[in-house]
């Protein structure tokens, strides 16, 4: 036998031993035993671990150094809910390790897009990843009751949603990870939206109505998959009622912070007119009627109706009107009543820092 004929023989055997080294270098057992992905670094110590059904349904975990349970604050990523990934947090090397010396996991989450699932949908992909750690809260040193979400925009808006809800824990479901608590700690929300009942948005935004129902009404009725019509019957008034978290805010909720720091602009006629002005030079410019520098755009207007400090403002008046502690930082906010989102956790968590 040759040595090629003998190689051809041997291959099965040395892929068989290959995949089984592998099997077991990715086993929980191997895992548990060493944390192969960097515990005393900024890589998570468990990578893609499924909290759910679906294929979007990953999370990361960042397990603490901890003799005690350890509290958890989950990052939910923005996008829209069109885009985005919780891969970009580990990038976020300053408040992992931050949080890691002070004792403190971490988890960062995905979930499914608008394509795949409707809004009320994916919100309760969130909600089971909350389930899904207490569920192994003693395999991953977790302490259940101080779990904290935060995220910016789409993150933002789930997290207070997460926050304002009633528990959606089941203790009569047949699936374990359900009968857990979503109840949080406390929440952050950066650039955040004030409600998913979209119908709500021209009241939030002091928006004129016709304006509203010229450019956007019939947009936002997608985000739930149905019809536009449907979104104003009374099928689709109870399913934005679900989402409205301005409407859930009561006295039992969890603090929350909320930074929202883009320009103030009042959604005047007036200022809508300059917009669709700077727009219409913008389209001349891009089809090369007009010279580039003759597009002129003012810096102090803001017209981003998704992240509008409007938002802000109507989250924080009413918690304080329904009593729930809220932390919030503007654009124009002092620098010194200006609180750091993880200086607001930790405070929260009882940990003191430097």
């Amino acid at each position: 036998m040759n040595h090629r004929t003998h190689y051809r023989c041997l291959r099965p055997v040395v892929s068989a031993a290959i995949l089984l080294f592998v099997t077991f270098l990715c086993s929980p057992a191997f895992c548990d035993q060493t944390s192969v992905l960097g515990e005393s670094g900024t890589e998570p110590t468990f990578l893609d671990v499924a909290y759910g059904p679906h294929p979007s349904n990953t999370l990361d975990f960042w397990r603490a150094p901890s003799d005690t349970p350890a509290p958890v604050i989950v990052q939910i990523h923005g996008g829209g809910f069109k885009e985005g990934d919780k891969s970009s947090f580990r990038h976020d090397v300053d408040a992992i390790r931050l949080c890691k010396s002070k004792g403190v996991s971490l988890a960062s989450i995905n979930y499914r897009f608008i394509d795949a699932a409707p809004i009320q949908d994916i919100l309760r992909d969130s909600a089971r990843a909350i389930q899904f750690l207490r569920y192994h809260a003693a395999d991953w040193n977790i302490d259940k009751p101080r779990i904290i979400c935060y995220g910016d925009s789409a993150g933002a808006g789930t997290s207070l949603w997460l926050a304002f809800h009633d528990d959606l824990s089941d203790p009569d479901s047949a699936d374990p990870v359900l009968r857990e608590s979503t109840r949080l700690y406390a929440a952050g929300a950066l650039a955040p939206q004030a409600t998913y009942d979209f119908a709500a948005w021209p009241a939030v935004l002091d928006i004129p109505q016709l304006v509203w129902h010229c450019c956007s009404w019939h947009i936002s009725p997608a985000y739930y998959h149905i019809p536009g019509y449907e979104a104003y019957g009374k099928n689709g008034q109870k399913l934005r009622s679900e989402l409205d978290m301005l409407s859930k805010i009561d006295r039992g909720d969890p603090p929350i912070y909320i930074s929202s720091t883009q320009v103030y602009t009042p959604l005047t006629f007036g200022n809508l007119g300059s917009l669709a002005h700077t727009a219409a030079l913008q389209w001349l410019a891009d089809h090369k009627v007009i010279a580039p520098e003759k597009v002129k755009r003012d810096s102090g207007i803001n017209f981003d109706i998704l992240h509008h400090p409007a938002h802000g403002h109507m989250l924080e008046k009413t918690c304080r009107e329904r009593g729930v502690p809220c932390t919030a930082v503007y654009r124009d906010t002092p620098p010194e009543k200006r609180t750091d989102l993880f200086a607001f956790f930790f405070a929260r968590l009882g940990i003191p820092l430097p």
